[in-house]
């Protein structure tokens, strides 16, 4: 009896440390989704620039954002022009958080859903990024990547998790 007391016990801790396990392993995932729509030739002479949705009067919306995105098209070469000096593509991207849009609407308007699955104890976050032709304004690239919102870190580690999901995000983009 003793034993099966004890049996009882250690499997009752060893499933809360398996909940906890679980969590931790879904607060770090990264669903991501991307659809190539049609070719851009890219040379180490191509230039962006962000689309309108990423400024206002005050600058950059979401400038911890905007500068990754920068940083990591400038290391592949490519150059930020201004809108008027007609740059070869266009980059723009939305952030949203749980529910807006929903995986559905997601799917019907975006034409992508990466499938993170739906937790009730975490928040999704989805980023969408997109790539416009410089001269047909059309769609070359989209992409869209979901991870769960982790309110609760600090500075350092929310710059490493921005660069993570841009990074990743980014590496689909392959025109170069």
């Amino acid at each position: 009896m003793r034993s099966v007391i004890y049996l009882l016990l250690a499997l009752s801790m060893s499933a809360c440390v398996q909940v906890n396990t679980e969590i931790e392993k879904a607060e770090s995932q990264l669903a991501i989704s991307s659809v190539h729509d049609r070719e851009l030739l890219l040379d180490q002479h191509s230039t962006f620039a962000f689309t309108p949705l990423q400024q206002n009067e005050n600058g950059a919306v979401f400038p911890m954002v905007t500068a990754e995105i920068e940083m990591f098209l400038k290391r592949k070469g490519f150059q930020r022009v201004t809108a008027e000096q007609q740059p070869t593509f266009y980059i723009g991207y939305i952030l949203e958080r749980e529910g807006e849009p929903s995986d559905e609407q997601l799917s019907e308007t975006f034409g992508l859903n990466p499938g993170l699955p739906d937790l009730p104890e975490l928040e999704k976050g989805t980023m969408l990024v997109f790539v416009l032709d410089g001269e047909s304004k059309q769609f070359v690239w989209r992409a869209a990547a979901q991870g769960f919102v982790l309110d609760d870190l600090d500075a350092e580690q929310k710059k490493l998790r921005l660069q993570q999901v841009v990074h990743s995000t980014l590496n689909q983009f392959n025109n170069k």
